[in-house]
């Protein structure tokens, strides 16, 4: 009986080798990528990682295209003499689709030599493609009285809480060094 269920176990295990090793023998179509994912193409993000799964089609049917995306960038920012603890920031929508409300941060990083973190949030509109909008950015509520905007170090960021997924997350940034 012992030497019965010795032989049947013994085969039992052969037959799962066998099956195993059919399984690993199998190759993949995609070197690289496990089973039923595909290399992620060139114009995704990298952040996504070198694979994707096989079944997910882009927008037009297995074109990436970038123009299908929003892009909000910080085109220029510009002080005024009257309203010197202000600063008029233009933000335009360089992408194809629409941008939806987000938030632009001012952070001020510098006042006069001294290192501070000193942040004001402002909420951005919907923006539908190429549509630019200035926004005044009044920062006196984090300032000292004394101390004009354009004297400190400071960045601007548009979609600063990431909630738009664009095309180009770069452009976004701009820094100012008196």
């Amino acid at each position: 009986m012992k030497r019965h269920l010795l032989i049947v176990l013994s085969s039992v295990a052969a037959l799962s080798m066998s099956a195993v090793s059919s399984i690993a023998a199998t190759p993949n179509p995609q070197p690289g990528c496990p089973d039923g994912w595909v290399p992620r193409p060139p114009e995704l993000n990298p952040a996504l990682g070198e694979c994707m799964p096989g079944g997910i089609l882009p927008p037009g049917g297995g074109v990436i295209q970038k123009k299908l995306l929003p892009d909000l960038r910080i085109k220029n920012f510009q002080f005024f003499e009257k309203a010197p603890q202000s600063v008029r920031v233009q933000i335009i929508n360089q992408g194809g689709a629409i941008a939806k409300p987000s938030q632009l941060r001012l952070t001020v990083t510098q006042i006069k030599g001294v290192k501070v973190n000193r942040v004001l949030e402002v909420k951005l509109p919907t923006f539908k493609p190429s549509q630019s909008s200035s926004f005044l950015v009044d920062a006196s509520s984090i300032l000292p009285k004394n101390i004009d905007l354009k004297d400190t170090t400071f960045r601007l960021k548009a979609d600063a809480t990431l909630v738009v997924s664009e095309s180009d997350e770069s452009d976004n940034v701009a820094f100012h060094n008196p």
